[in-house]
């Protein structure tokens, strides 16, 4: 079932229990749907629109008249006068008398119907309509099976490639943005050396409220009708977070870049440093990566100080909020008394 179809159950239910009850018959039937309520057109009497009932029944007696459509959704019809437009009804039952006349269409869903021979249906009667059956296409043919000498040769060499093929692509882009952005990578880079452990706390407190706030939109937006505000904010959210985890790793990359130009003596440029420190920090990460928990872990612990020093940072804005060490005191002489 489709989402959309889950909203409108669960609004019909809702309207079904927090409405109040109320009574309404031919002469007295407010303009508007019916919710939880019983509606009759007695004989001899005419309504002129519409009957739209939701958790009631609708009875029309013999005589009597409904200038418009009969819409009826869990509840029974009992018709045995006459009716100008379509009848309508979804999860009950339907009874037409002999003096029943329907000049639209009759649909019954989930609805049997009790039809004496004298009723008359002008268009037709659809009775728990069915959906169409597709027709059946060929199956597209399996492809064959790989022998297991070849799979294990290709499988661990598609991994390396692909691995590589990542780390070449990040450096790139870390070359890209030590280009333009030079100084707001440095002031991130600069927040994770300055308070690895802030940073690293700040990261995991930003992982959390993250999962927080998408599940709460997802919820938000299944039990109430605003999929227009909350899947905007849900992709807003979701593009601000991976765009930070993305220049945290950078950021720490060309951190491990400018400490290698530094080890060997070198003055690189920073696009360079950060290129390659990226690509040997990305390579590192994803071969320590097949070693159980340990991998894993340890990429967690760098990528959630760099995602917390771009938090610090506004993104490398502004530096990092670094703790003043307070200066030390020195002691001050007395003054000396001259006689």
């Amino acid at each position: 079932m489709k989402i959309t179809g889950k909203l409108a159950i669960f609004m019909l239910l809702a309207a079904l229990v927090l409405v109040p009850l109320q009574t309404a018959q031919a002469k007295g039937l407010a303009e508007g749907p019916v919710f939880g309520s019983n509606v009759t057109v007695k004989s001899g009497e005419t309504l002129n629109e519409d009957v739209v009932v939701f958790g009631g029944s609708v009875s029309i007696e013999k005589d009597a008249k409904v200038n418009g459509a009969v819409v009826l959704f869990g509840g029974s019809l009992t018709l045995d006068g006459d009716v100008s437009k379509d009848a309508v009804v979804m999860g009950g039952a339907i009874k037409l008398g002999a003096n029943a006349h329907i000049h639209g269409n009759l649909v019954a869903f989930g609805a049997p119907v009790d039809r004496d021979p004298g009723a008359k249906v002008d268009g037709d009667v659809v009775n728990n309509p069915t959906r169409p059956i597709s027709p059946i296409t060929p199956s597209v043919p399996s492809m064959p099976e790989v022998p297991g000498i070849v799979s294990s040769v290709t499988n661990p060499l598609w991994k390396a490639l692909s691995v590589l093929g990542e780390s070449v692509m990040l450096a790139l882009l870390a070359m890209l943005i030590a280009m333009f952005l030079p100084l707001q990578m440095r002031r991130v880079a600069d927040g994770v050396v300055a308070q690895p452990l802030i940073a690293f706390g700040m990261g995991l407190l930003t992982l959390i409220l993250f999962i927080v706030a998408v599940t709460g939109l997802a919820l938000f937006s299944i039990f109430i009708i605003t999929l227009i505000v909350t899947i905007p904010l849900i992709v807003i959210i979701s593009i601000v977070f991976a765009a930070a985890c993305v220049l945290g790793w950078l950021a720490i990359g060309m951190e491990v870049g400018v400490r290698i130009a530094q080890m060997f003596k070198g003055d690189w440029p920073l696009p360079l440093a950060a290129g390659l420190g990226v690509f040997i920090l990305n390579l590192v990460a994803q071969g320590i990566g097949f070693i159980p928990c340990i991998g894993g872990l340890l990429s967690g612990l760098v990528g959630f100080a760099g995602l917390g020093a771009v938090l610090m940072t506004r993104f490398g804005v502004r530096p990092a909020a670094i703790t003043a060490t307070p200066a030390p005191v020195q002691a001050v002489a007395p003054p000396t008394e001259h006689s």
